[in-house]
């Protein structure tokens, strides 16, 4: 980014070039600027699961039936990264092997879905489109294309929903039953059948979401 740090002390030119080198250096706490972005990423990382709250019978009980209701359908519990080596974007990119073959459980498939709340964000393509999104012709869209993800909103990873105290996409659930709740459209069937459920597994479930 034109910043020389201690990974990367030289500048590309000397010319015009009056400052000291390198340009990030630390502060009185002794952290420079590559310090404190590795602090950041690193707590962006979505927080472990609660071990002690997972490995209770309740929510184990409620883990089979976040599945058996269908909530696994949108809320993915495994995804795994293509091997290294795998070319996409068309060839121009290829999959490196730190990242290749990595599986990871964000309880989603971060997909846009029509979920009845009414106020998705439209789009110029599906994202249904599997291996061969990049053969896709521009010319092929169309304004009714266009409008087809009107009211469709991308999947939350529920990794980390314990902690949160404002839910769904607008932040206006605040509890994990009202969220369960709003659940219309694609998501219809298996809101019904988790207000099917009895008292005690309803409440199972919600144990299981208060482990992620």
């Amino acid at each position: 980014m034109g910043i020389t740090s201690r990974l990367f002390p030289e500048e590309v030119t000397k010319l015009c070039n009056t400052v000291s080198e390198p340009n990030d250096t630390p502060g009185p706490d002794g952290l420079d600027d590559v310090d404190r972005f590795a602090r950041f990423i690193r707590a962006t990382k979505a927080p472990a699961r609660d071990r002690i709250v997972a490995e209770t019978p309740k929510a184990k009980r409620g883990s089979e039936l976040f599945d058996k209701v269908g909530c696994a359908t949108c809320h993915v519990r495994t995804l795994t990264t293509a091997p290294a080596g795998t070319k996409i974007n068309g060839g121009t990119y290829s999959i490196p092997e730190a990242l290749g073959r990595k599986s990871f459980f964000p309880f989603a498939d971060f997909l846009m879905h029509d979920v009845g709340t009414g106020d998705g964000i439209v789009v110029p393509m599906p994202e249904h489109y599997g291996r061969s999104m990049h053969r896709v012709a521009w010319k092929g869209f169309s304004p009714e294309g266009f409008h087809s993800a009107r009211n469709k909103v991308r999947t939350a990873p529920l990794w980390g929903v314990r902690l949160r105290t404002r839910l769904m996409h607008d932040g206006a659930s605040v509890t994990l039953s009202d969220a369960i709740d709003r659940h219309r459209g694609e998501a219809k069937s298996a809101r019904r059948r988790f207000r099917c459920l009895s008292a005690a597994d309803r409440d199972a479930l919600l144990e299981f979401l208060k482990s992620l």
